[in-house]
This record gives C-alpha cells, structure tokens and sequence, in this order.
C-alpha cells in the first residue's frame, strides 16, 4: 500500500469520524475524490470509465428531476435495479431528493416484492426497465433535471430485505450512524492485512458481481470500496466466460462472491487438467502444494505473486494474475476450494454477516494453512460476540440495523442479537458448524447438522445439490437432492450415483444419508446466494421440484445423446439466426457456411449454456462452431 493511499484512507477516516455519521456526510466524503474512476464497464468491445465528479453529476440531476416528479416524501421509495451504474445514480438520487430507498431484491418472487412494498406504503419505484409490481415506475433515465436541490432534505435511512431463506416478509433498516460503523471496520481489516488495499498497477478494482440490494454486496463491495475512492468493474451478465473475461481485461484486484462462484471455478480448473490426463491433474496438485508451502514461509503479497507466477498456466485462464484478495460469504465454502484458491494466489478469506447485523468479522490471518481451515476470524471493532450454552452466536454492537420488520410487524431488538448460526470458538477464531433451524433430530435423537455432511460432497456433472431432513417433523429422513440437467446422459447419471453411494459408505450410523434423489427442476436461482432448506422443503411440498428416486430416474439416449443434444442445438442456431433448424447440417460451420456474425455466435452461447448449464464451449482452447463439435463437448460435460 503506497503512502498516498494510506494519508487518503487516513483523511476519509477521519472525515468520517469527525462528521455527525449521516449519509449526506458520507456522499460528501466520498464523492471528493473527483477524479477518480468511479467504474467501468463495457459492451463486449470498449471500456467505458465514469468518474467520481461525473457521477456526482448525474446523481444530483436525477435527484433534481425524482424531486420534480414526486416531491420530497421522506418516505420509502423502491431502487429495482441490478448492479450498474444506474443503480448508484438511483439510490443517491432517491437520498437526496429527500426520499428514502428500499433496496428491491429483483431474485424474490414478485408476490413477496409486492407484500414487501405494501408494508412501506411505496408508491414509486425507480427501474430501468417494466417489473409488474403495483406501484408506479420511474425509469432512472427519465430523471435529468436542472432544478436546484435544497441540500437540507437529504434523507438519512434505507431499507433492504433478508435473503427470504424463510420466505418470511423481513425487512432491516439502517441510518447513516449504522453505515458510517460499517465502512469503519474497514480500517480494521487494513490494519491486520494491508493486502487487502494492495493495488495492481496503480489501480485497485472490485468487481461488483454481489448485488447491492444483499448487506455482503452494500456493505462490503459498494460502500468499503467507493467510499475510499475506488473503482467498481461491472459485468454485463454473470456468464462464467463473462466473469472470467472481465475479470482480466480490466484487470480486477478484488473479488468479493458467495461460494456457487468459488465452486465453479474450482470445478473449471480441475476439469481442465483432467481433460489433460491424469500426469498433469497431478502435475497441478503437486503445484498447488508448492505454492501453498511458499505463501506459508512468505504470508506477504510476495508469496500469492510468486504463487501465481508458478502456476501461470492456470491463472491466466482463470482471472489474470491481477486479483490480491477475495472474500467469501454467505454460505460455506468448501475446503478444496479454499485450499486451491489459495494455493494459486488468489488469496481468499472468509468472513461473515447477515442482513440484521451487516459484516461482522472476516478471517484475516495471512498463512494460507490458516485461512483454509475456514474460520470467519474475530470480530470487527463495532461488534462483540459471545457463544450461548447451547452453541448459537450472539452479536451486539454500534453496527447493527437500528429497527426490523418481520411480516409487518416490528421486532424489539435486544442488546444481543441471536444468529442461531451453531459457532464455535478456538484460539479466538469463530468457527460455524451450521444453521439451528436446519438441523434434524436422528433416529436415536440425536442432533445432525445436514451443512456437516453437505461439505463431503463435491459432485460431479450436478448443477446443484443439498443435503437435508425431508418427511414429517418428528420423523424427518436425512435426505440428497441432485439437480442435473435435463440433457444428462445415463453415463453422467450413473457416475453420479457411485460417486455418492462411495461417500456415503464412509459416514457412520445415523450420519448416513437415507434417501437418494435427482431432479431436474431449478433447487435455486442462479444468481442466488445459497440454498435455502426451507425454501426447497416448500416448493417440494407444493411440487415446484419434483423428487425422482435414484432407481427410477431414466433418460432418453437409447440413440446415443449426440442425437438427442443435436435437435436442441440445431433449434438455437436456427433461432438466432433466423433460419430453419433443417437448414443447419451437422457440420455446418456457424461463421462460413450460416452467415453468424461475433455477437450472433455469442448469442448461441449464452443460450446454449441457460439450456445445458454449460459456459465454456471450447476444445483444446478452440472454440466449438459447428453442431457436431458442439454436441461433443456437450456428450463430455453436461
């Protein structure tokens, strides 16, 4: 961290500090930094820069045209939009207009939206494009507007939704008392790892790939990071290429996800050197260690740098050699993620938050041997914890939300708040073995946390999965649910099941699972942050996913899968393309012989990886073009 970052971290700090903490103070403290690059972005083929004086620009006319529109009602007024800039524009906009933002949750079901926006008595919602919700919609770009702002009436509150993992209507609020504590803690990390302000060729990038309607995406990503003068990467859709491909061109340094991204990378860097053959997956794992032994004798940036370099023929396939630090939250990241992440230099710790209590704490040691036993580390300076008799984490502190709704009805808060997260701690590191409502009484009594058991698994071929009690209250069976794709083989099928059969062989007793099923139903959106036991208990019961015995699943491939990806292949080129699927032979190059043009190429792509789950679509680093190379990757992977 050179020495003007640190006299400019320092001079924000005590800004803050100083000032009454509301979030007027915080949007003058941040936007100072005029010329700094606020984001970027771009469309596929440029990059685009905003900085921080032209999005202080463009936030005060749209306050300025909001106002004009609805007047200052200092009440609550919707924010539904995904990650962008637009989004900024729009949450400051409705601030200053004197107006308070509820931050809308676009991945809830529309009729919880709705529930949501009656009990704030909302009557606008600014969008950029048509929700259905029942309110009144303002497009953000229509506010532009000359009109002179008092500055009094900038408001000093916002709302936004737990992640529903209840489907229970829970909405928290904060001021900027609240938030200003929030960005604080930050210093708190730059002290005990200076890493994590550590620049890449004079920039220092977070990827905004967590939305900012979710307390890890606003606290942690949007507030930590432009509150101190830094630059957001937007992506334009969450495609792995796409992330992957951002992530280098505008050479990111901090990524900040929940565990389905760490995954999936993992899964990508594993299956690329399997494809290799078994001399160089064991090529990789004996880098890794190396690596990892390395980091362990130099904990400094040096080692993650030496790290990547060593295993530059992974990293620079993955996302660049430019990433310093990543954090994981919002659910349990597997070991062998950490451990690879780790390992290959992208330095990953895992913290720890919830939408009542903002982030609270982040493992912050710099040894890779200690970031990979997954501990969330101790807790930051506006926050205490303490673990009941019963083994549930209790948090108070300057930081939490000041008021809760659950179903319209306000909850009192106490000084300690009860996560019912199951923590324990060892040498003043917390450790959490898994959410209280999830556990399952076994046949002899005796307590099973399913997030125990989840963790052993790493499936192959499964877009998802979870681990839990199915069956009555008082008789619930610990049960496996698959999701794969609808275009799996019986090969595929059947690989899965010895793979999970094998696993399950080494758990002991009560610790078995019991019941064994696939579905080929959608177990969670894929932009969600995790699985939610409750929510797929209920769409069970109301047959939203519909359960299959690993007996009874069958497939349809009697004719060989090329065949039957085939029909669905031909059915999307022809789509984009505006042709008839019997126009396009098997071996019919999409560029030479059908006319496609890049976007129109990529556009296949996109659909091809929402049917088959799939996003890479190369062989031997070579793009697939016609369907017959297609249906051959698709027979390997899907």
């Amino acid at each position: 961290m050179n020495k003007n970052l640190k006299q400019f971290l320092k001079h924000n700090r005590l800004a803050l500090e100083n000032s009454n903490k509301t979030l007027a103070d915080i949007y003058k403290i941040m936007f100072s930094c005029a010329d700094n690059i606020l984001c970027e972005t771009n469309d596929g083929f440029r990059i685009s820069k905003t900085t921080y004086a032209q999005m202080d620009a463009k936030i005060k006319r749209a306050a300025a045209g909001l106002f004009e529109k609805i007047g200052a009602t200092h009440n609550y007024v919707g924010v539904a939009l995904d990650n962008s800039p637009n989004w900024i524009v729009a949450f400051w906009a409705v601030l200053m207009s004197g107006n308070k933002p509820y931050l809308v949750n676009l991945r809830y079901p529309t009729q919880l939206t709705c529930s949501i926006l009656k009990t704030l008595n909302i009557e606008h919602v600014v969008c950029d494009k048509d929700y259905h919700l029942g309110v009144n919609q303002i497009y953000v770009d229509s506010l532009d507007s000359d009109f002179g702002l008092d500055g009094g009436i900038f408001e000093d509150e916002l709302a936004f939704s737990s992640s529903a993992t209840s489907m229970n209507e829970v909405i928290c609020f904060y001021s900027g008392k609240q938030i200003a504590e929030q960005i604080l803690n930050f210093q708190t990390i730059v002290k005990s790892e200076p890493r994590i302000a550590k620049h890449y060729k004079g920039c220092l990038k977070q990827l905004a790939f967590l939305p900012f309607y979710h307390v890890f995406g606003l606290f942690a990503v949007y507030f930590w990071f432009t509150f101190f003068g830094r630059t957001l990467v937007f992506l334009r859709d969450y495609s792995s290429d796409t992330i992957l491909n951002t992530c280098r061109r505008h050479q990111v340094t901090h990524i900040f996800a929940v565990p389905v991204l760490w995954h999936t990378i993992e899964k990508k860097i594993i299956a690329s050197a399997k494809e290799q053959g078994d001399k160089k997956y064991q090529k990789l794992l004996k880098g890794i260690k190396k690596a990892t032994t390395i980091q362990n004798i130099l904990p400094s940036s040096i080692g993650a740098e030496v790290a990547k370099w060593l295993l530059k023929e992974v990293t620079d396939k993955v996302f660049g050699r430019s990433v310093m630090f990543c954090i994981n939250g919002g659910s349990y990241i597997k070991q062998s993620a950490l451990e690879l992440l780790n390992g290959i230099g992208y330095s990953t710790y895992n913290g720890y938050g919830m939408s009542e209590i903002g982030i609270t704490s982040v493992e912050l040691r710099r040894k890779p041997k200690h970031r990979n036993q997954n501990s969330i580390g101790m807790p930051f300076d506006s926050v205490e914890y303490k673990i009941s008799d019963d083994g549930i984490l209790y948090v108070k502190g300057s930081s939490l939300c000041v008021k809760k709704l659950v179903n319209g009805k306000e909850q009192v808060l106490d000084e300690w708040f009860c996560t019912n997260d199951n923590m324990v701690c060892k040498n003043n590191h917390y450790f959490i073995l898994g959410r209280k409502s999830d556990m399952i009484i076994g046949e002899n009594g005796e307590n099973i946390n399913p997030d125990t058991i989840e963790k052993l698994f790493s499936i192959p071929f499964a877009t998802a999965f979870s681990v839990l009690g199915l069956g009555p209250d008082d008789a619930q069976e610990l049960s496996i649910v698959i999701e794969v794709n609808e275009y799996v083989t019986s090969k595929k099928l059947e690989q899965i099941k010895s793979y999970v059969y094998s696993v399950n062989d080494t758990l002991q007793g009560t610790l078995s699972i019991k019941k064994f099923y696939f579905t080929t139903d959608e177990l969670c959106p894929p932009t969600a942050i995790k699985i939610s036991r409750t929510q797929l208990k209920k769409k069970i019961e109301d047959s939203a996913v519909n359960l299959t015995p690993f007996a009874d699943m069958k497939v349809n491939d009697k004719e060989g899968s090329v065949s039957v990806f085939a029909a669905k292949v031909r059915e999307i080129i022809a789509d984009v393309l505006n042709l008839k699927p019997d126009d396009i032979t098997d071996t019919a190059h999409i560029f030479y012989d059908l006319g496609a043009t890049s976007i129109q190429y990529f556009d296949v792509l996109t659909r091809l990886s929402e049917v088959f789950s799939v996003t890479d679509y190369k062989q031997n680093d070579k793009y697939c073009y016609t369907v017959t190379e297609i249906c051959e990757y698709l027979e390997k992977y899907v």
